[in-house]
């Protein structure tokens, strides 16, 4: 029963809840719109107590003027100014405005001179005054621009005044001095500023933006002046940048000063000033490179008449070739912070061809004077009894391989100062764009330490540059730049070996292209021997002359290559261990002692040759057979005392020219002997 009673008392409570809440809410809204209306009206009152101001204050305004009384008129138009913006909506706004607008720049016409005198005589108490005058009224940006235009003047008659000053000072003093003074103006000005404007740092930074924007001559017309006529215009701009870089470090240190004062719209506006006159050399940096290089290349003399000379011209050239490199890399960093550095990369590559291609025909004019080109000619059935003993050009042919050893292991060391020079260039960029993300408070002095000129003129090869710098380093330490180039020297220096190789061995070829026509082989020579006896052993018959001369020659090489080979030279070291000489070892491919490489090397070609030149012979008696083994054998000797293995061509026309007629097919079947070398033993010792 209880329970009924509390049920029903509930419902009615919440009904009268209910009752209410409507009550309320049609109540509340009754008062907003009265409200509403209230607001109206006192908008109305006010616009026209306004409009009845702005008649009452313009009706008079000629009066004011005319009595010069400049705080009356400030107040006149602060008044207006005030009624103009509650007038907002009224038709004839756009003409009021008008109006008030010419009021102002009466006043600012009147107060024009007196202003410029504030600044001069940096009178405190009037430009304190004028400020608020011109706060009021909302021009205060005019009021400064009066200040920036009274400084900007003097600083103007100061350029002019140090660039004429002392004829005999080059660009890069009074630029200097010209720096030094807006310097002291700023430190002089900052104090002063700051009493009577609430962002200082802005002002000045207007200041000089627009001084150094407005110079007559202007700033860019005097580099180009500076640098005509110059043999090293890189060099010239990098020094006249220096001194602007100082310049940049001193406003940076004293902008950061005002930094809580400084607006960053005028301080990337500074920077974008005080660094455009460069951005033009800037961007054609890798053409002025590659100017200077080439122009460089053509000056550097590499042939001369004769191998020594040759030899020391292109020795010399090495040195100052690289000089150049690094200097072009150098320059690279210094005159564009490195962002340059993928076009110096063509430019270099560029260079290094050419200069590999005058190498080249160096090399050439070598092999022609040496008339290692020329098939030799038999003028005579007799070998050269003699072989030289001037050993002068193989020398020059080993300076040469270290020459190509020196620009390999140079190249090294360009290829890791390049990559490092690509890589850091955009460090600095990664890391303001972190500084970004981090919101850093002095993010608007980034330009000054960090101008990315590249990106803000051409942001396609900026991607490139990044693009590049992502590839070199996901590479890791296989990285290389100039790969191209390096594979040129490779080639280089290949060709030097081939060259060096020729040199020593063509007094070889020259006298095994004779042996084939020498009379002693032929039945019809008196010193063939065929009246003697078949059976006469080997062992009585001595070598003769041809092949005792290449024996004595191969055996001289060791004392000839030891100097070379057992000096510490690292240039040497290098060449050799990448060079590759004709006939290599095939048992052996790991062989890296140069002594036994190029020993090696020769004796195999020797037993190349001579194998070929045996098998040319027309024919051979009994005797000239036996003779011929005598050869063979000591030149066998000869091999092994060199620790060279004969090959298996020698070794097969040693056992067929020991084979009895009967057997001679037999022995070439049971070693498996080529069939040109079985049929030209065979034709030559007439067994059928």
């Amino acid at each position: 029963m209880m329970l009924s009673l509390l049920k029903e008392q509930m419902n009615l409570v919440k009904e009268d809840i209910r009752v209410v809440e409507e009550n309320t809410a049609q109540s509340m809204k009754m008062l907003m719109e009265i409200d509403t209306v209230k607001t109206r009206m006192q908008d109305a009152s006010t616009a026209l107590k306004e409009a009845d101001n702005w008649t009452v204050l313009s009706s008079d305004v000629d009066k004011v003027f005319e009595s010069g009384d400049v705080k009356a008129i400030a107040a006149k138009l602060e008044g207006m100014h005030r009624s103009l913006t509650v007038l907002q909506d009224v038709p004839d706004y756009a003409q009021r405005r008008r109006l008030l607008e010419g009021l102002k720049n009466r006043l600012e016409a009147l107060l024009s001179p007196k202003i410029v005198a504030a600044f001069n005589n940096h009178s405190l108490d009037d430009t304190r005054e004028y400020v608020k005058i011109f706060t009021n009224i909302e021009r205060l940006d005019q009021l400064q621009n009066y200040y920036i235009r009274c400084h900007k003047t003097k600083l103007q008659k100061t350029w002019n005044e140090v660039r004429v000053e002392d004829p005999n000072k080059s660009m890069l003093e009074w630029l200097s001095t010209f720096y030094d003074v807006i310097l002291s103006t700023w430190h002089t000005e900052v104090t002063w500023c700051g009493q009577v404007f609430t962002d200082p740092g802005t002002v000045l930074c207007t200041l000089i933006s627009q001084t150094l924007a407005h110079l007559d001559p202007s700033l860019s017309s005097c580099i180009t002046e500076f640098i005509k006529n110059e043999p090293n215009i890189i060099g010239k701009l990098i020094e006249l940048r220096q001194v602007t870089l100082r310049f940049a470090h001193g406003l940076e240190k004293a902008v950061s000063q005002q930094q809580d004062k400084c607006s960053a719209h005028a301080v990337n506006l500074l920077v974008d000033v005080l660094y455009s006159p460069y951005i033009p050399y800037l961007l054609d940096y890798p053409a002025l490179q590659q100017t200077f290089l080439a122009e460089q290349l053509q000056a550097t003399r590499l042939h001369a008449h004769g191998f020594m000379e040759t030899a020391g011209f292109m020795a010399e050239s090495v040195e100052k070739i690289f000089h150049l490199a690094d200097q072009a890399v150098e320059y690279c960093v210094e005159l564009t912070d490195g962002y340059a550095a993928r076009g110096l990369c063509h430019v270099l590559e560029e260079f290094f061809g050419a200069y590999a291609g005058r190498m080249d025909e160096c090399i050439s004019s070598l092999r022609k004077e040496c008339s290692l080109d020329v098939d030799p000619k038999v003028d005579t059935t007799q070998p050269h009894e003699e072989f030289s003993e001037d050993w002068t050009m193989f020398q020059n042919a080993f300076r040469l391989i270290q020459i190509c050893g020196d620009l390999l292991i140079k190249m090294e060391n360009l290829d890791k100062t390049l990559l490092a020079a690509i890589v850091s260039s955009t460090k600095d960029s990664d890391s303001q764009e972190s500084d970004v993300i981090k919101e850093n408070t002095s993010a608007h002095l980034r330009p000054f330490h960090w101008y990315n000129y590249l990106q803000k003129e051409r942001p396609i090869e900026f991607s490139s540059l990044n693009e590049l710098v992502q590839k070199l380093q996901t590479a890791g330490e296989s990285a290389a730049v100039l790969s191209s180039v390096a594979e040129q020297l490779q080639a280089l220096n290949e060709r030097v070996h081939t060259l060096a190789f020729d040199i020593v061995f063509i007094q070889i070829r020259q006298q095994l292209a004779q042996t084939p026509k020498l009379q002693v082989w032929s039945a019809k020579s008196p010193e063939s021997g065929a009246a003697l006896s078949d059976e006469l052993p080997t062992f009585s018959l001595s070598p003769l002359g041809y092949i005792t001369h290449i024996g004595d020659y191969l055996l001289t090489l060791p004392q000839q290559l030891e100097p070379f080979i057992t000096q510490e030279n690292p240039a040497l070291e290098a060449a050799m261990k990448a060079g590759n000489l004709p006939f290599p070892d095939i048992q052996d491919e790991d062989e890296h002692h140069a002594g036994t490489y190029w020993l090696g090397s020769i004796a195999r070609g020797t037993m190349h040759t001579y194998t070929e030149s045996i098998l040319r012979i027309h024919e051979l008696t009994p005797y000239s057979t036996q003779q011929l083994l005598a050869d063979i054998d000591y030149f066998c000797n000869v091999l092994e005392a060199l620790e060279v293995t004969p090959s298996q061509t020698l070794t097969h026309i040693n056992e067929l020219l020991k084979a009895s007629a009967d057997k001679f097919h037999d022995v070439a079947t049971d070693l498996s002997v080529e069939d040109r070398i079985t049929m030209a033993i065979s034709g030559i010792r007439s067994i059928h």
